[in-house]
Order: structure tokens, then C-alpha cells, then sequence
């Protein structure tokens, strides 16, 4: 018995739930190296402001994962993180986005014209630093909570999706109301009474057409969707729960004839609907002196009918809702009431988005601008404050901020899926994924930081700093694995990490001494090509033996 309770208290735990993370030791190594690199490298290329929000975008997108895979009070966890997906955005786009403004501002108008390579790969470089070290942070943040795995990272990406579509649907609405309003005037109802007016064209094309000709095709059609949605309808309703013994059979004798009535009707519809397209290739007048008057008068009379056609429209409506409504019905009554409340969190957590943005749209949409322009050069500057001027004074400041709001979202949305394809083509290993990013994280960092100005020494502990977080990951998840995550395995991961740690000094301490030893050297010395030679071929060993 007691064997059998030990699975059931491990995944309660959630050690099974995190698919072989790394144990406590290795996952505060992680957490450490990756933080310490990454904020070092982000603090050397941009500006802090950018750092500060680069660790702010982790914490929340790891609190997010965190949230989405809870399992008590589910639709709270749900609706709170479809609101963080407006911070996820936000924190990311300011993050990156700011230091290339920032450097862009600081780097033009370039004195000369020999200036602009060499400024502009700082700009680039310092803005793919910043990017890998946020990369790098929500590896490590993730790598503490143990929720980077492919099914919550898909969770979270289709919780994001379902949440942009509240305010992206709620913008749209409003960019159109302001849209139209200047076209139409301000004292028209600038959405719903375009909307109605097109409606009821709609409507009234279909149940009153133009009168002493044939209607041939529209009316085959309404003859077709009613008589597909009596069937549907029929099919739908539960005829056996709603009938009483003495009216069984009738009911279902009377519900079966009306359903194979519909069927023939619409099969009878479908096989004639061809025929009907003559209509469109032969004018009124053609098509009047290929029958006789009687008949085309009389399929005149038919097909243009205002009351029929209006009884066929009502028929589909109500029959086409009857059957939906009944579907829907099945579909709550088999579903569970906590499963029912947690689909519909997501759009409750765009509400909530749209709502901050109809309440905080005139204090946040100023500073927001100004923060943006300053950080422009000058005639940017110039040219944004007047276009985002004129922008507001269009369509509001209201539309403008959910829109913005909208963006944002969706721009978690897409960062979320990326990271979702990602762990599911695994790029990221099942065993360590938190670990793998975080160390990819920091060695683009240090990959671009060069370009960036970032001294040596930061970039080689950056390098080192990525090789340890990756294999102190790795192993941990291993140790995980064989002794479980709780297990006291400090001392041979005090010793793996610090053999690995070792080795990393060890190899940026050598590569500084080629680096000094080159800098000084000439290619018409006799000992360089021997010398660099046999420094490549010493490198390519140690490469191959830490691969073994």
C-alpha cells in the first residue's frame, strides 16, 4: 500500500508534474549564474532602465506560468494572468525597445559619414544583448518555479490568444466609431447605425425582392437553409426526455416525419440548386420566353413572395438557434463547472484589460508619449510628436490606448507561442528546458556584447557563466531523476559545479593570455602562425573531450 500512495504524493507535490526539473541546488545555481550574467552583460550594453524591466518581464512571465498551472482556484489563476499578459508585453516591448531607442538617440546625428557601420552595430549589438539577457532571466525565473514545460507554455499561449481578442475586437469597434463619426458628423451613431441600416438592407433583400420576376437561386437557398436547419433542429431536440408515455409515440412518430420531410426538401433543394443558376446566365427577358407565361408568372409569384420568404427566414432562425441552443446546453451539461468557468476566464481577463485602459487612458497615454519622443533623436522627435498628436486628436485618446493595450497583449501572445514551438520541436530539452534557455539566453548576450562595448572580462564570465548554468541544469535534472528532486545532492553538485566552474575560468583565463599574446604579435613574426596554430588545434581537443 505504501508503494502504491507514493506516485500519488509525488504528483500531488507536482514532482512528477515538472517533467524532471533540476533539484533545489542546481535550479538556485541556475537561477544565480544566469541572473548575476545577465544583469551584468544588460548593465554593460543599455541603460538601466532597461535592466530593471528586463527582470521585472521575467518575474511576470514566470508568475504568469506559474498561475496558469495551478490547480486550486483555477479561474482566479486563469483571469489573473490574462491580465499579466498585459505586463508580459508591455515589460518586453519597453525592455528591448527602449534601449534601441535609447542608443539610437545617444548615436545620431553622426558627425560623420564613416561613423554610421559602426554606431549602427553598437545599436544592434547593445539591442540583441538586452534581448538575450531577458531571455536569460526568464529561463532562471522558470527554472525556480518549475513551470517552463511545452504543455503549460501551450496553456499560457492559447490563454494569451483567447485574451487579445477581447481588446483587439473592442478597439477595432472604437477606431471605427471614430473613424466614422468624423466622416459621417458627430451626431450620427457612428457604428450601430451603419451596422443596423446594412442589416436591414440585408434583410430586407431577402425577404423583399424586387417584384414581377423570378428569384429563382436566392429562394433555393432559403429554401435549403431553413429545410437543413428543421433537420438539424429535429435531430437536436431530446423528443424521448420531453415526451410523457402516453404521447411517446406520437411525438416521435410526428418528430421523424418532420425530420424526413426536412431531408427530402433539402435533398430535393441540393439536386435543383444547379438548375436554379440559370437565372444568372439568362436576363429577366431570355428566361420569360423559354416557358410559358402562366408558369413564369406563377414561379414569379412564388419565388418573389414576401411572406414566404419571410416564414422560410423565420423558420431557419429559429430552427438554426433551437439546435445551437440545445448543443450548447449538452455541451455545459456535460462539462464541468469549474472547466466551464476557466474557458471563459480568458476573455474576462481582456475585460479586465480593457477596462484599465477606459479608466487609466487619460493619465497614461501623455507620459507614454513623451517617454516615446524623448527617446527619439531630434528630427524623430519632431516627426513622432507631431504624428501621434495628430493621431490622438483623430480618433481619441480612448481608441488609441486600447489599441495600444491590444498590441501589447498580442505581442505576448506571439512571444508565448514562439516559446511554445520552441519546447514542442524540442530545441529545448523535456529534461532541463528552463536551464537550456537561460543558457542561451546568456551566451547570445555575450555572443553580441562586444559589439556593444562591453569589456572582455564581462564577456568571457558571461561565456562561462553560460556553460555552467547549462550543465548544472543538466545534471541536476539527472540527480532529479534517479533520487528525486528533494534529495539532499549538495555535495556532488558543490563538486560537479565546481569542477565545471573550473574548467570555464580556466579556458577564459587562457583565451585572455592568447588574446594579450596576439594583440602584440604580428603576422610577420615567426612564431605566430605556429603559435595560433597550435592554440586552434588545443581548442578543438578541449572541444571534442567536453562534448564526450
Amino acid at each position: 500500500m505504501a508503494d502504491e500512495r507514493v506516485p500519488e504524493a509525488v504528483e500531488r507535490n507536482g514532482a512528477s508534474r515538472r517533467g524532471g526539473g533540476p533539484t533545489r541546488a542546481s535550479a538556485a545555481v541556475v537561477f544565480v549564474a544566469s541572473l548575476a550574467a545577465a544583469v551584468g552583460l544588460i548593465a554593460g550594453a543599455g541603460p538601466t532602465l532597461s535592466l530593471v524591466v528586463a527582470v521585472a518581464h521575467a518575474a511576470v512571465f514566470a508568475a504568469s506560468l506559474w498561475l496558469v498551472d495551478r490547480d486550486r482556484w483555477r479561474g482566479a489563476a486563469a483571469a489573473a494572468a490574462g491580465v499579466l499578459a498585459l505586463g508580459v508585453g508591455a515589460s518586453f516591448a519597453v525592455a528591448v525597445g527602449y534601449t534601441f531607442l535609447d542608443l539610437l538617440a545617444a548615436a545620431y546625428p553622426v558627425p560623420e559619414v564613416s561613423q554610421i557601420r559602426a554606431r549602427g552595430l553598437r545599436i544592434v549589438s547593445a539591442t540583441a544583448v538586452v534581448l538575450g539577457g531577458t531571455l536569460a532571466l526568464v529561463g532562471g525565473f522558470a527554472t525556480v518555479s518549475g513551470r517552463l514545460r511545452s504543455e503549460t507554455v501551450w496553456s499560457y499561449a492559447k490563454l494569451a490568444v483567447e485574451t487579445f481578442v477581447v481588446p483587439l475586437t473592442v478597439a477595432a469597434l472604437m477606431l471605427l466609431t471614430a473613424l466614422l463619426a468624423r466622416l459621417g458628423g458627430a451626431s450620427e451613431a457612428p457604428v450601430f447605425a451603419p451596422l443596423a441600416e446594412g442589416a436591414g438592407g440585408a434583410v430586407g433583400a431577402v425577404v423583399a425582392p424586387v417584384p414581377g420576376r423570378t428569384h429563382l437561386l436566392t429562394f433555393a437557398l432559403l429554401v435549403g437553409a431553413a429545410s437543413l436547419a428543421v433537420a438539424r433542429g429535429v435531430d437536436a431536440l431530446p423528443v424521448a426526455e420531453l415526451s410523457t408515455p402516453r404521447t411517446d409515440d406520437r411525438v416521435e412518430a410526428t418528430a421523424d416525419a418532420v425530420g424526413r420531410g426536412a431531408r427530402r426538401a433539402l435533398l430535393v433543394t441540393t439536386f435543383a440548386l444547379p438548375v436554379t443558376l440559370i437565372e444568372v446566365v439568362l436576363a429577366p427577358s431570355d428566361l420569360r420566353s423559354l416557358v410559358p407565361p402562366g408558369v413564369y408568372g406563377l414561379l414569379a409569384a412564388v419565388t418573389a413572395s414576401h411572406g414566404l420568404r419571410a416564414l422560410l427566414l423565420a423558420t431557419a432562425l429559429v430552427a438554426g438557434g433551437t439546435a445551437a441552443a440545445v448543443w450548447l446546453l449538452g455541451r455545459l451539461a456535460r462539462a464541468d463547472a469549474a472547466d466551464a468557468v476557466v474557458a471563459l476566464t480568458p476573455f474576462l481577463g481582456g475585460g479586465a484589460v480593457v477596462a484599465l485602459a477606459v479608466a487609466l487612458h487619460g493619465v497614461v497615454l501623455p507620459p507614454t508619449l513623451s517617454f516615446v519622443a524623448d527617446a527619439l533623436p531630434g528630427q524623430f522627435e519632431t516627426a513622432f510628436a507631431r504624428q501621434s498628436g495628430a493621431v490622438v486628436e483623430f480618433y481619441g485618446s480612448l481608441p488609441v490606448v486600447t489599441t495600444l493595450a491590444a498590441v501589447l497583449v498580442g505581442m505576448t501572445a506571439v512571444l508565448s507561442l514562439a516559446l511554445a514551438l520552441v519546447t514542442s520541436t524540442g530545441a529545448l530539452p523535456e529534461s532541463a528546458p528552463g536551464p537550456a534557455l537561460a543558457a542561451a539566453g546568456v551566451f547570445v548576450a555575450a555572443a553580441f556584447a562586444t559589439g556593444a562595448g562591453v569589456g572582455a572580462p564581462l564577456v568571457l564570465g558571461g561565456i562561462v557563466a553560460s556553460f555552467v548554468v547549462w550543465d548544472a541544469g543538466e545534471y541536476g535534472a539527472t540527480l532529479a531523476r534517479e533520487v528525486g528532486p528533494t534529495a539532499d545532492t549538495f555535495a556532488p553538485e558543490s563538486v560537479h559545479v565546481g569542477a565545471t566552474l573550473a574548467v570555464g575560468v580556466g579556458g577564459a583565463v587562457s583565451a585572455a593570455a592568447v588574446h594579450r599574446i596576439a594583440a602584440n604579435a604580428t603576422i610577420a613574426d615567426a612564431t605566430t602562425v605556429p603559435f595560433a596554430l597550435a592554440v586552434v588545434v588545443a581548442g578543438l581537443l578541449l572541444l571534442v573531450a567536453a562534448l564526450r
